[in-house]
């Protein structure tokens, strides 16, 4: 029964916001558990809380950050990074029960299961390390080669929006990011 399931999602055609279509199985270019280090200097998360209401699915709410100053290494891994259609992804598998059926995975409950969980700055760390990491790789690079965070909830593979909740914030969004784990204090105009 579980082979069935697995082989199932594994082949199952997913539509990207982009409508581009992704099949797990024929990717080429991925990385299982990409493991990431982030330097933090003195990063306030209430500086990240502010930038992910504005930027990360907004006019949503979200439980709030704890006060306290970020120092030293973040360590963490990504589920999945990988390229498609000439785009790099973050992905990450999402076990969450919202309920007993399909019609339990829709949008908002998708959108609602992100923020009471905060994945809305786990994917913001995913992003700013795969941001980081193809600003060393690519000559070319350009934030327009980010594809954005695909949250896979599992159980939710066969609903109408296949148990996927797909975000890519704007690159302003992840320059001011950077620029808080470089220690540099938020430009005029961000929050």
């Amino acid at each position: 029964r579980l082979d069935a399931w697995l082989k199932g999602f594994l082949q199952q055609t997913f539509t990207l916001h982009n409508q581009s279509n992704l099949v797990l199985t024929t990717l080429q270019n991925l990385q299982p558990e990409m493991e990431f280090l982030l330097p933090a200097h003195s990063v306030d998360t209430a500086d990240i809380d502010a930038l992910c209401h504005q930027y990360l699915l907004p006019g949503h709410p979200r439980p709030r950050l704890q006060p306290t100053d970020l120092n030293g290494m973040l360590k963490g891994f990504i589920d999945l990074s990988f390229e498609h259609d000439g785009k790099y992804y973050v992905a990450d598998w999402k076990s969450n029960h919202l309920g007993r059926n399909d019609t339990a995975y829709h949008e908002a409950a998708l959108t609602k299961a992100v923020l009471e969980h905060r994945y809305d700055v786990q994917y913001a760390l995913y992003l700013l390390a795969l941001h980081r990491l193809l600003r060393v790789r690519l000559p070319d690079y350009d934030y327009q080669h980010v594809g954005g965070a695909v949250y896979f909830f599992l159980r939710g593979y066969q609903a109408d929006t296949q148990g996927v909740l797909m975000d890519r914030p704007p690159a302003v969004f992840i320059h001011a990011l950077d620029q808080l784990f470089a220690g540099k204090p938020l430009t005029e105009g961000q929050p």
